[in-house]
This record gives structure tokens, sequence and C-alpha cells, in this order.
């Protein structure tokens, strides 16, 4: 029952990651002008993106160290939507701002079950 909870808090949580990066590129955040281009910006969330959907696989496949790295994960996307969610309230800028702040509240609600159940499922070594 608790490996049901895990996978479908997992698939949720990386379903909002899409989301969360669908929304900063067309809030256009500021990072995209700023710093990357949107290409790179693009390449960069690809490839941020693609780790967690390794530590997902062996999640699945009852690796500790998967389990933890993925708390890890959790963890960091909780900071993330607390910090666009912050900067949207503070400056009052969501396009060419800090989009992401709308799925960045999804990010925060779904951490903590999904830490939660990872926690409580993860195998002995």
């Amino acid at each position: 029952m608790i490996k049901n909870k895990v996978t479908f808090f997992y698939l949720l949580m990386l379903v909002g990651h899409v989301g969360h990066i669908f929304e900063e590129t067309w809030g256009r955040f500021f990072l995209i002008d700023a710093v990357f281009g949107l290409g790179w910006f693009l390449v960069t969330n690809w490839v941020l993106f693609c780790i967690p959907v390794v530590f997902f696989y062996f999640v699945l496949n009852d690796k500790p160290w998967a389990y933890y790295m993925s708390v890890v994960y959790a963890g960091i996307m909780i900071l993330n939507g607390f910090a666009h969610t912050v900067a949207i309230i503070a400056t009052g800028r969501y396009f060419n701002g800090f989009a992401g702040g709308y799925t960045g509240i999804g990010l925060i609600l779904i951490g903590p079950p999904m830490i939660y159940y990872l926690r409580t499922g993860m195998p002995n070594k």
C-alpha cells in the first residue's frame, strides 16, 4: 500500500515539475533573459528533470539510496515553490519576474506527503 502512495506522489511531483517548467517558460522567468536564453534554460531544466526520473526508476526497484535522494529532490522542489511564491508576493512581479508561483504552490503541497511516504516506505538495506 505504501509503495502505491510513493508511486502516486512521485508521479504527481514529476507532473508538477513539468508544469512548473512550462509556467516559468510561459511567464518568462527572469533567468531566461538575464542568464540563459530560452534554449539553454530549457536544456538545463530538461537535465534537471531527468535526474529525479532516474531516482524514480531506482525507487521502483527498491534501492534505499534512491529513496534518500528522492527525499532531497522533494525538499528542493518545496524550497523552489516557496522561493517563487514569496518572490512574487514580495516584488509583485510575475511576468518577466518570478513566474512559477502557481505551480510552486502545488510543489509545496505535494512535497510533504511525498517525503512522508518515501520515508515510511523505505526498504531496509
